[in-house]
């Protein structure tokens, strides 16, 4: 099974050796390149459950 990661190497790869990309190729490296890699959040779920056994003080 190929990643995103191993595609994108291989079409720059091309890239770099003169090849004709196509349409594909092309919104592949644009979807990986437009990529924001310097984020600073990070999306989490929390879920919180009381304990039955605690009474409220």
């Amino acid at each position: 099974m190929a990643t995103v990661k191993g595609v994108y190497d291989l079409i720059k790869a091309d890239q770099k050796a003169g090849k004709p990309l196509s349409e594909i190729d092309l919104a592949i490296l644009k979807a990986v390149e437009g990529e924001n890699k310097d984020k600073k959040t990070k999306e989490v779920d929390v879920s919180f459950v009381k304990n039955k056994d605690e009474t409220d003080s």
